[in-house]
């Protein structure tokens, strides 16, 4: 038997559009500390951004495989956003103040099997649906090369003075 897509896009999607076709703004509460967030870090605060969702904001919008990517600009500067299903806290609709925990009710919803041990699912794997970036760590010269998981990111990251910044690494666009 093939194995079944995720069921997280489709969800989401009904979602967003069930809360478009009832003339309600969508606003996305994101944690832009988990992996892979691609969002203006100037705009971050307590680790957390809200962006809105709504059609005049946003273009180029896909809800992907592994979560939703759009284009938004910030002070008239354009941005590639990335936001994978796992770090989104909710989806506010502005007008009635209410708001869906979303990240985890796409984590409990989806139907799909958990990959095996060595097996790459898609939504976990380095696949083409993903953003139309990619990150440059080659100048984030400061961490090493060790790959961290998300609790000892977490850890660092608090364990750092409040008044450091972190340097971001860079992303370069990827030739088709």
């Amino acid at each position: 038997m093939q194995r079944l897509s995720s069921l997280k896009p489709f969800l989401f999607n009904a979602y967003y559009s069930w809360l478009l076709d009832n003339d309600i703004t969508p606003h996305l509460l994101i944690d832009a500390t988990i992996p892979k967030v691609k969002v203006p870090m100037d705009y971050v605060k307590n680790g957390n951004i809200i962006l809105s969702l709504a059609p005049t904001a946003i273009g180029d919008f896909q809800t992907l495989p592994r979560g939703i990517s759009f284009k938004a600009r910030f002070k008239g500067v354009a941005e590639d956003i990335f936001v994978p299903y796992i770090a989104m806290e909710q989806l506010i609709a502005i007008e009635t103040g209410s708001a869906l925990p979303i990240g985890k009710a796409l984590e409990q919803l989806d139907l799909s099997p958990e990959p095996e041990d060595d097996d790459i699912y898609p939504d976990e794997g380095l696949d083409s649906d993903g953003p139309d970036f990619e990150l440059d760590e080659s100048e984030d010269s400061s961490e090493s090369n060790e790959v961290k998981t998300y609790e000892q990111k977490k850890n660092a990251s608090d364990v750092k003075d409040s008044n450091q910044t972190a340097k971001e690494p860079g992303f370069s666009f990827v030739d088709e």
